[in-house]
């Protein structure tokens, strides 16, 4: 498996674009990472959008990202936090150690979904909460045939994220408890829920 994400045309386009995506989905960002509490987590970090909406229940917040140039570009904007450098499929932290973990829109891109909700799960201390927002399969027939169709050019164009993956059934199907979630903003390419979902 590999051990880091390196898509370096499509970083340098999103440091540079990240301003029109959040005027996009910063509420909802907004309102998903307020109940963080705890030892936070947040996976897929990329250029730290997620960190400007960390409330004040967060004890201490870690940054994981795969991408070399994201990753650095973390250390250099937000040196006060730690950035792990690693793979979501394989998280180097020890097991139970956070009450929070966050991802906004990373699970889209990464190589095994289940396998990331295990290493979730397993960082998770007993109780701990998942906190999620992503874009997913749309439920309706047409908008879905357009999303796999469009798929293979998008995930070459978008680093990797697919269009197409119905995460609340991969939740659904993990060992962690799906609690809640919602449609945050429907659209006919990328609908997108947020939700939360608990280690026992």
């Amino acid at each position: 498996m590999k051990d880091e994400v390196n898509h370096p045309i499509f970083s340098r386009f999103y440091i540079l674009s990240q301003g029109m995506l959040e005027k996009y989905v910063g509420p909802i960002r907004a309102m998903h990472n307020s109940s963080a509490s705890g030892r936070t987590l947040v996976i897929g970090a990329g250029t730290g959008l997620d960190i400007q909406y960390i409330g004040e229940n967060v004890k201490e917040l870690v940054l994981v990202e795969p991408d070399p140039a994201m990753a650095e570009y973390l250390k250099q904007h937000y040196a006060k936090y730690q950035v792990v450098q690693c793979m979501a499929e394989h998280l180097s932290m020890e097991s139970e150690q956070f009450d929070t973990v966050l991802t906004s829109l990373v699970l889209c891109s990464v190589d095994q979904v289940g396998l990331v909700l295990e290493e979730i799960a397993r960082v998770l201390k007993p109780g701990g909460q998942y906190l999620f927002f992503e874009h997913v399969a749309h439920d309706h027939t047409v908008p879905r045939f357009i999303q796999n169709a469009l798929n293979p050019m998008w995930s070459k164009m978008a680093g990797g994220c697919m269009l197409n993956r119905d995460i609340v059934r991969e939740l659904q199907q993990s060992t962690l408890e799906l609690t809640e979630y919602r449609i945050a903003k429907q659209h006919f390419l990328v609908p997108m829920v947020v939700g939360r979902a608990l280690k026992s």
